[in-house]
Parts: C-alpha cells; structure tokens; sequence
C-alpha cells in the first residue's frame, strides 16, 4: 500500500518540497551590491525601501517589482532600480 501522504503533516510529499527558484544572473542587481556602492546599512535600507514601495504613486515600477517575502534585486539599468536608488537618496 503505498501512501503520497507524511504522516505528520498530512501534506502530499510533493508539497513537502521547496519550490527551486530560477537561478541568479549576472543582470541582476541586489540590495546588497547598492548598500556597498551608496554605503548605506542595509537594515536602514530594507526599511526605507519597504515605506517607498506602499506609494504606488510615487514609486510605481518599485512597488510592481517587489514581492512580498522575497528578496530585494532588480534587473540591471531598469526604471524599478532607478527608483529604488531614489527612495535609498530620499
């Protein structure tokens, strides 16, 4: 008898698993990279960026581009990143 369920969750094993995220490129800019460059703390920065992005009317491409419980990275030279870096400058 074979059994797609874990005995203590109840979940099907399939769901047990993390999804794999795609890979990270190299056109990719992180939160980290922009801290070292602007020499900012990160904490400090997290913070702000989360404040800028519930303004979608300031701030739209950031608050399109972030998601929630993920990380902060932007593709290289895009309009999200530029208005990150602003809300960092603000």
């Amino acid at each position: 008898m074979a059994t797609t369920t874990k005995a203590l969750t109840g979940k099907p094993i399939s769901a047990a698993k993390p999804e794999v995220s795609a890979p990270k490129t190299a056109d990719t800019v992180r939160l980290k990279a922009i801290c070292a460059e602007m020499k900012l703390d990160p904490r400090l920065a997290r913070e702000k960026l989360r404040i800028a992005a519930y303004e979608p009317k300031k701030f739209p491409e950031l608050a399109k581009a972030h998601k929630p419980r993920s990380g902060w990275e932007w593709v290289k030279r895009s309009q999200a990143e530029k208005e990150a870096r602003a809300a960092l400058t603000a």
